[in-house]
């Protein structure tokens, strides 16, 4: 999956809201497992926004989630939008409840 954009700033593989890891995990409970805070990151917090976007990646997307877009425990999705959640965790907006 090309378009993936990731809203988790201080996620190690966001590069400019672009999720650049080789493939990601979404689980049951739509967060995604992937997510691995950024350390030792003295950037400013807008510094991801001027970071050029990386669409080169084609990061493949296992789900557990009881989504319209899970088949086979793959996310079958044009793109996904993963953000940061109430509790604070990386979660799939795209997610669709079956």
């Amino acid at each position: 999956m090309y378009d993936l954009k990731c809203g988790q700033k201080d996620c190690r593989f966001n590069h400019g809201y672009c999720c650049c890891a080789k493939d990601i995990a979404v689980s049951q409970g739509t967060d995604c497992t992937t997510y691995s805070k950024r350390e030792n990151d003295f950037s400013t917090e807008a510094a991801a926004e001027f970071t050029k976007p990386d669409n080169s990646v084609d990061t493949a997307v296992a789900c557990n989630a009881p989504c319209l877009f899970n088949h086979s425990t793959r996310c079958i999705a044009n793109g996904i939008t993963v953000s940061t959640a109430d509790n604070g965790s990386a979660e799939c907006l795209t997610f669709i409840k079956k």
